[in-house]
């Protein structure tokens, strides 16, 4: 039989196997397989089940409290004494003493307590937009991993059908029994990759489980377009965005907490008074007397002047400060990183797909009508098979970059965790 008649008839008999696959297929079975999963419902499961998250937004909750509490006035005491137990001399006094803060004690803990509130809510918004991050990360990690597997799995079905053509051609006598063997060599090879593929596709589901912290994704697939890159901003107005992003947020929050931490060892060198006001009854020779009973203390500040608190607290402003330029100096970093790692990887992207695969699939089609013609041998029609099947797993490793690096700028500005859609480009 012709060449050319071998490749039609097993090519035929690949789809009337993959159709009959389909129709065989019970229509129950399609009804009860769950909906695949986009990124938006991914954004959506772990807003509602991570852990991380949870535990965010109970830290900001209580703040709420820690507020409350610093806005509290001290409480008063009610003190009796009592003087003799028996006789006609006798006397009984109740007092209630109320301690009056002094030097603005209260405010600047209710500074404090509101500054770290603010530090709380930003970084639960940084909680979230991280989580963002990873999931969007792992949502497309998910989605090239199916596209992996997908091109492995027509690898190994070319390679099988490469391999049992050149076993009829091998016993016809038409080419060397050598060839025949290393084309049933590279047949398992694709076997190999595709089991590999297979792998890490579960691997990746794991991740995405366990990232949104819901173990139903584990029975969903993922659908959504890998080829689709978002659009950015430029690197000069992303950087200007920084500055209210949760990281700078919460730097810029614990500069005020520590300024007002000063301000409050600063209040506390002023002596608090505690006034007291009360009735004395007096029993004199049986005879009943009440006497009202007013008193004023105020601590002499002579031996603790609380200086080394407020020396300890003013370094520690310091040093607020100093982290502040710090984090805006790494946030500039690493912004200036993953821009380039994103236009890095969409550029490799384009390139490949604008010159690489097309060159790469002429070539095989260069080589399959060589091969029909005699010209080619079948390792010839393999080895171009491999070169188009790392030019497409090169292309989906450069899509999930640039996806990944784009995340990542997500969450350095700070983007909240449900957002809502932007502008892609499509590669193809």
């Amino acid at each position: 039989m012709h060449p050319r008649h071998l490749i039609a008839a097993a090519l035929l008999a690949l789809c009337s196997s993959a159709h009959s696959l389909s129709l065989a297929e019970p229509v129950s079975a399609a009804q009860n397989t769950p909906p695949a999963l986009s990124l938006d419902d991914a954004l959506g499961i772990a807003a509602a089940s991570n852990p991380v998250l949870r535990s965010a937004v109970a830290s900001t909750n209580a703040s709420s409290g820690a507020f409350m509490q610093a806005g509290a006035r001290p409480n008063p005491n009610l003190s009796l004494l009592q003087e003799g137990l028996g006789g006609p001399d006798r006397t009984s006094t109740a007092l209630v003493e109320q301690t009056i803060e002094l030097g603005g004690k209260r405010q600047a803990r209710l500074d404090v307590a509101s500054y770290g509130r603010q530090a709380a809510l930003a970084s639960l918004d940084g909680q979230a937009a991280q989580l963002r991050a990873a999931v969007i990360t792992a949502f497309y990690d998910m989605l090239a991993a199916q596209r992996q597997m997908q091109m492995a799995q027509e690898s190994a079905d070319i390679a099988l059908r490469s391999a049992d053509m050149a076993d009829k051609r091998a016993r016809a006598g038409k080419i060397s029994p050598v060839e025949s063997t290393k084309a049933r060599v590279a047949a398992a090879d694709a076997q190999i990759a595709l089991a590999s593929a297979r792998t890490q596709a579960a691997l990746a589901m794991e991740k995405l489980a366990n990232v949104t912290g819901s173990p139903e994704v584990r029975n969903r697939t993922v659908t959504g377009d890998l080829d689709a890159l978002p659009e950015i901003e430029p690197l000069p107005a992303l950087q200007s965005r920084l500055d209210e992003s949760p990281a700078s947020r919460v730097a810029q929050a614990e500069v005020l907490r520590s300024n007002a931490l000063v301000s409050v060892q600063k209040a506390r060198r002023i002596p608090d008074i505690t006034v007291s006001a009360g009735m004395k009854r007096v029993w004199t020779s049986g005879i009943p007397d009440n006497q009202a009973v007013v008193g004023v203390s105020i601590p002499l500040p002579i031996f603790d002047t609380n200086k080394g608190a407020i020396l300890e607290a003013s370094h520690n402003a310091e040093k607020a400060s100093a982290d502040l330029d710090s984090e805006k100096a790494r946030l500039q970093l690493e912004l200036a990183q993953s821009w380039s790692s994103y236009e890095n990887a969409a550029q490799e992207g384009r390139r490949l797909k604008d010159e690489v695969l097309p060159a790469a699939k002429q070539t095989l089609d260069a080589m399959l009508r060589g091969f029909e013609l005699g010209k080619f041998s079948f390792l010839d029609v393999l080895d171009a098979q491999r070169t188009l099947f790392q030019a497409q797993s090169q292309y989906v490793k450069a899509l999930s970059a640039a996806h990944q690096a784009h995340a990542e700028i997500g969450r350095l500005v700070g983007t909240p965790l449900v957002a809502n859609g932007s502008g892609a480009t499509r590669l193809n």
